[in-house]
């Protein structure tokens, strides 16, 4: 079958669609509105004139012709009117049948096309008696539509019809077949050109329409599980946190962890890792069927559950998730929010929920943890500490304080370490092993750092103005300084801006910062020497790669951690452990200085062994910088 033959055969035979068919039923109740209307007002005109014409008349028109014509015309403006009413209703909701509208449209072309044919047929002038049956055959197959076939099949019944009763007035001349034929054709032609025009905008609606519901529904669902994505949970827990029959003291958000799921990816690929938790999250579904179940990220799951029975899904879940995998060593941790209003923003529980999963991280025998009293104090310094450095900078909140380093032999004053401190006012003082660990989770840790640099330099310019005794600060930089933004560049930008020497600064990195093969690190460390800055190592022995970090990066200085110094009278192993330190330090050309110093004890012990300097509260605790000052000036501290 060609193209063209098969175009044809789709136009009289084809099926549509239910969502053009119903589009091209709402074309027609609107068109049946215009062409109601416009009959209705022409056979109320024509009945005007008809009586007036009658009464005025020379009596040539007869009661019997006028009866039957006013019938004709009522009876068609009947039609009309109950088309419009049925139109107007349906297009405002009030009726919803198809059946009823299209049966109405086919009563009244019927009527239409019979009152063109009956009006020609009796019309008392014989030259316009074409025009009433083209007109009602314009109205009701031009302005409606109707299926190419239907078409088809009343234009050609109806114009067979005309032509069967104008014979039978007078033998049809040539010219009255030939001139029918062609308006046949072109009423043809029309028909099918609008009922095309049409279709083709229903289809391309249609497809629009389809496209919007494909493009919800991509914004819907996660395309690694194929369960419902972030966005989608959050606007169910809303509706349902809306109805008033949802009692929200029975209702748990949940936060569901893959632990070791980082392996499984490793070992098998991120592929093989994708189609495992596609698996997990069908077991997720299925387990908590009737619940609103979403995959948060990564290896996360979030689900908004009644609270009757969960431990029991959750146990469920876990189970199936070891029977897919028992070479890796894969478990589940969960974090349970219980909601205390009616409304709480699911992107808060959900917060609430993984804070509580993330307290039994590393929890062995701990698998399901409910967000708690505790933990909410914890969570609202924790988000206040992230909402807040910016102000607290801005505002002098956080202040540097300088604890005093004192050398081994002399016990004078040879520099200071610059540590920060965040009195804020309304948590009072916030600890340092509160608030740098979280800005370091949460990757602000630098604006914390460069501002501390910013105030040294600050400081020591200011120390120098005033013709007081100056010596070098230390300052500690992290990990994540180096990643995200350039501690080499900003250093040198510093000491240039505030005409301070390199002699100042000490640029300390903390030994947990340092990984293997890391050459971004590396590059910062022999950057910042090449420019001839100290660099110490900070907290030496915190971590457990001590004697790498020795052998892959390049100090001038050792910090030994102040860990080594806690019960130091009564751990005999702690004198010889410091003592190896103290030689190895020697040997591979590094300088010492020791933490945590708080006896004379301590102090004699590490001066014996050769440790070059020293730091504790023995010799003074962090204070600010006035203070520190003062007793500089009035000379506590001998430099």
């Amino acid at each position: 079958m060609s193209k063209l033959q098969k175009k044809i055969r789709d136009l009289f035979l084809g099926s549509y669609s239910p969502y053009v068919k119903d589009y091209l039923f709402r074309s027609n109740v609107m068109s049946s509105i215009y062409v109601s209307i416009v009959v209705a007002a022409f056979e109320i005109w024509m009945l005007i004139t008809t009586i007036t014409g009658t009464i005025f008349s020379d009596g040539q028109r007869s009661f019997i012709w006028l009866a039957k014509h006013i019938t004709s015309y009522m009876v068609l403006l009947t039609t009309a009117v109950i088309m419009f009413i049925y139109s107007v209703a349906y297009l405002r909701g009030k009726i919803k049948n198809h059946h009823i509208g299209s049966g109405i449209r086919v009563f009244f072309s019927i009527i239409a096309i019979a009152f063109g044919l009956y009006i020609s047929y009796t019309s008392y002038d014989k030259s316009g008696q074409v025009f009433a049956f083209i007109t009602m055959e314009a109205f009701c197959l031009c302005l409606l539509v109707w299926h190419p076939l239907n078409h088809f099949i009343i234009l050609t019944a109806s114009f067979g019809i005309y032509l069967f009763l104008q014979n039978k007035i007078s033998p049809l001349s040539y010219s009255i077949k030939v001139n029918s034929f062609t308006l046949w054709i072109v009423l043809l032609m029309a028909g099918i050109n609008i009922h095309q025009q049409r279709r083709l905008e229903a289809q391309k609606d249609e497809h629009l329409e389809n496209l919007a519901i494909y493009l919800k529904k991509k914004s819907m669902v996660d395309e690694v599980t194929g369960l419902a994505n972030l966005n989608y949970f959050h606007q169910k827990t809303i509706e349902l946190q809306n109805k008033r029959s949802i009692d929200i003291t029975k209702m748990r958000f949940v936060f569901m962890d893959i632990e070791n799921f980082k392996n499984y990816n490793e070992k098998y690929g991120f592929k093989s890792g994708n189609n495992f938790l596609r698996k997990i999250g069908q077991i997720i579904n299925t387990t908590f069927e009737g619940d609103v179940v979403a995959h948060f990220s990564d290896d996360h799951f979030i689900a908004f559950t009644k609270a009757d029975g969960l431990e029991e899904k959750i146990w469920q879940v876990k189970e199936q998730i070891l029977k897919l995998e028992n070479t890796i060593q894969l478990g589940l941790k969960c974090g349970v929010y219980k909601p205390t209003k009616q409304f709480t923003a699911p992107s808060v529980a959900l917060d609430r929920a993984r804070y509580a999963c993330v307290s039994v991280k590393k929890h062995f025998l701990h698998d399901i943890a409910e967000y708690s009293t505790t933990m909410d104090t914890e969570f609202r310094r924790k988000q206040y500490i992230i909402n807040n450095i910016d102000a607290a900078i801005k505002n002098g909140y956080i202040q540097v304080y300088y604890q005093p380093v004192v050398w081994a032999d002399t016990g004078k004053v040879c520099g200071a370490e610059a540590l920060a401190r965040w009195n804020d006012p309304t948590y009072g003082m916030i600890s340092p092993a509160a608030f740098i660990p979280i800005l370091e989770e949460y990757y602000q840790i630098h604006k914390l750092d460069m501002y501390v640099m910013d105030c040294v330099c600050r400081h020591i310019k200011e120390t120098y103005v005033n013709n007081y005794p100056v010596i070098p600060v230390s300052i500690n930089f992290s990990r994540l300084d180096f990643e995200l933004s350039n501690p080499v560049k900003e250093v040198s930008e510093c000491i240039e801006k505030y005409g301070l020497s390199k002699d100042d600064i000490h640029v300390e990195i903390t030994e947990s910062a340092l990984t293997e093969n890391d050459y971004k690190l590396q590059d910062a460390i022999n950057s910042f020497k090449s420019k001839g800055y100290s660099i110490w190592l900070d907290d030496f022995g915190s971590g457990y790669s001590g004697l790498n970090v020795l052998k892959d990066f390049s100090f001038d200085t050792m910090k030994i951690d102040m860990k080594f110094l806690s019960q130091f009278s009564e751990n005999q192993k702690t004198r010889p452990i410091l003592s190896s330190i103290m030689s190895l330090a020697q040997n591979i050309g590094m300088q010492t200085l020791t933490e945590g110093v708080e006896t004379p004890e301590a102090y004699a012990f590490l001066r014996s062994i050769g440790c070059q300097r020293l730091q504790g509260y023995l010799f003074g605790k962090p204070m600010p910088k006035d203070e520190f000052l003062q007793k500089l000036l009035l000379g506590e501290y001998k430099v």
